[in-house]
């Protein structure tokens, strides 16, 4: 499994399909759907762990529900948020800190991890 990250237009779907001759049918995109069914790659993954942080779930309960979609040769897209200022709402700072959990932990999974910076891959791991 990739994990690719970056900040928000900072060319990680681009740079997935060029690095892997992906297309658009093949990535599932959880901005718009929850994680079920197959996909080469998935996307949106901050819309995803927002979602989930609405609803009090846990970085584990997360991650069990991402398990059939975190395994070779599986691709996880996803904007890199715990940048930046620290929200004052409770909920807000609740859904970084998840976000950060989760990447953390795919992070350490994953065979390969990507940081995108202005279209330009930088290989962390």
């Amino acid at each position: 499994m990739e994990l690719i990250i970056g900040g928000a237009y900072s060319g990680k779907l681009t740079y997935a399909k060029r690095e892997y001759g992906i297309d658009e049918s093949e990535v599932l995109d959880l901005a718009l759907l929850w994680p079920d069914g197959a996909a080469r790659a998935i996307r949106h993954l901050e819309a995803y762990t927002k979602r989930c942080a609405e609803s009090g779930m846990s970085a584990e309960e997360v991650l069990r529900a991402l398990e059939p979609h975190s395994t070779a040769p599986m691709l996880i897209i996803s904007r890199e948020i715990g940048s930046g200022i620290v929200p004052m709402d409770k909920t807000e700072r609740y859904w970084r800190e998840l976000h950060g959990q989760v990447l953390a932990a795919l992070a350490k999974k994953a065979d390969r991890v990507t940081r995108l910076f202005c279209g330009i891959g930088e290989v962390l791991k």
